[in-house]
């Protein structure tokens, strides 16, 4: 499923999610009332024609017996195509087209799940230093396929249209309702409005798994709430209007769940949250209805990309259950580092669904063991080789893309395996950071030379 668009209309910050206008050879976002003044500029003989279709397009009654959320507008056709509701109202005014989009999907019309039993909860402990890094990264192992495991709840608030069909008042709304609770809460937070964030310190914390590439869609409405030990983060104004999540290392599914869990308990909001008996907690995208959780392992596999393998495993996990997502999710590259999460929520027992994750996760990692056992027993000499090669290209190289970089890990990880060079846990984690999957400005060439740095220290030793 593709991600949830929300673009917002770059003259005044409205929402302008229907259509989007080239003009001077410069592609811009734009709300209907802005496109009109667009028309007017460029097109004026067209204008009251065009002006027209924009009404008509706007209007959530244009089809005849077409139904519309009376809260938010948003059509029943808008519903059952992409799977969106405006508001948490849309699943009540418009049931007919819910029940549609589930059956379509052969999910359960009803959610009628058990959640994990109830355990402590308390915030971890800050690690040392005055900009910890995240968690998850300070106990990344060279040599793991299973690198960090998270669990994200997405929540909505029943008194405000969800991000995508929010104005710019309701958004600021949310916002300062989140970060008020937020600070009043007993866990200890910094509140960060995403507005206030330099470019490069967005970036920072997306590389870190702590907050998502939505961050940079919508940095007037947007905070980042992360606790102090850098493991769980409160991502406000994306999709939902709250996403409260825990990242671990390792293979830690139950014990993210119940981090995530208790950081949204801490921020009191429950009785303003929109919960439904038939379709439990209501969000913007219907996959994560239910639960609104969606569970997570990310996993490096190079062994069984380089041997042919990957496809078949995923294809072997997707029957246990798990759903292969690239690095940030849906529309991202999955190759050697990729996601295993749950496709939804709606109708299943939280332990079930934390289960199903954990062991095709760890299914993935034993068939990725095997086929390292075998890489190190038949191609060693190979790999030494191939990693003499990555070394020297790299003193060539003037820029290097996000995929090279991935593979040039591969090779190095491998090789490290087989004897080649030293490969401690701190380089390890300069390698890995440097591969920057999502960078809104590529930088190939600051790329080329910290992977060039990098690599004379494993081969040196």
């Amino acid at each position: 499923m593709a991600p949830l668009c929300k673009p917002r209309c770059d003259n005044c910050g409205s929402p302008a999610v229907f259509w989007r206008v080239h003009s001077d050879g410069q592609q811009r976002d734009l709300c209907v009332e802005c496109t009109r003044r667009q028309l007017m500029r460029f097109a004026p003989e067209q204008a009251a024609v065009l002006s027209d279709l924009l009404e008509r397009m706007m209007s959530p009654n244009t089809r005849q017996g077409e139904d519309a959320c009376a809260h938010c507008t948003t059509s029943s056709a808008t519903l059952v195509q992409q799977g969106v509701a405006g508001c948490a109202h849309c699943y009540q005014h418009l049931s007919a087209a819910v029940a549609q989009w589930l059956q379509n999907w052969s999910l359960p019309a009803q959610h009628r799940g058990e959640p994990l039993p109830s355990v402590a909860h308390t915030p971890l402990p800050p690690l040392l230093g005055a900009q910890p890094s995240a968690c998850w990264l300070q106990a990344l192992d060279a040599f793991q396929p299973v690198l960090s495991s998270r669990a994200r709840y997405a929540r909505n608030f029943v008194w405000a249209p969800f991000p995508w069909r929010a104005s710019s008042e309701q958004l600021e709304q949310v916002r300062q309702r989140v970060e008020e609770a937020a600070r009043r809460s007993p866990w200890r937070f910094e509140v960060i409005p995403v507005d206030r964030m330099k470019p490069s310190e967005r970036q920072r914390w997306i590389d870190l798994r702590l907050a998502s590439p939505a961050l940079d869609d919508s940095p007037s409405h947007g905070s980042l709430i992360v606790d102090e030990a850098r493991v769980v983060s409160v991502l406000v104004n994306e999709e939902d209007h709250l996403r409260v999540q825990a990242v671990l290392p390792d293979l830690q599914v139950r014990k993210s769940i119940a981090l995530a869990r208790g950081a949204l308990e801490a921020l009191a909001l429950h009785e303003e949250l929109a919960l439904s008996d038939n379709y439990g907690w209501l969000t913007a995208s219907l996959w994560n209805t239910g639960w609104g959780l969606r569970v997570s392992v990310m996993m490096y596999t190079p062994a069984l990309e380089r041997t042919g393998q990957l496809q078949s495993v995923w294809q072997a996990a997707a029957a246990l259950g798990g759903v292969i997502r690239g690095l940030h999710g849906e529309g991202t590259p999955a190759s050697a580092l990729f996601q295993v999460s749950n496709a939804h929520s709606i109708g299943l027992d939280e332990a079930t669904l934390a289960a199903q994750v954990a062991g095709t996760a760890e299914f993935i990692a034993q068939a990725e063991h095997r086929a390292r056992q075998h890489l190190l027993q038949e191609q060693a000499s190979q790999l030494h080789k191939e990693a003499e090669q990555v070394y020297h290209i790299l003193g060539r190289a003037r820029i290097v893309t996000a995929q090279d970089a991935l593979q040039m890990l591969s090779v190095v990880s491998l090789a490290a395996m087989a004897g080649w060079g030293r490969l401690d846990a701190q380089t390890w984690r300069e390698m890995f950071m440097t591969v920057r999957w999502r960078v809104q400005h590529d930088d190939a060439e600051w790329r080329a030379m910290r992977m060039r740095t990098v690599m004379r220290r494993v081969r040196c030793g």
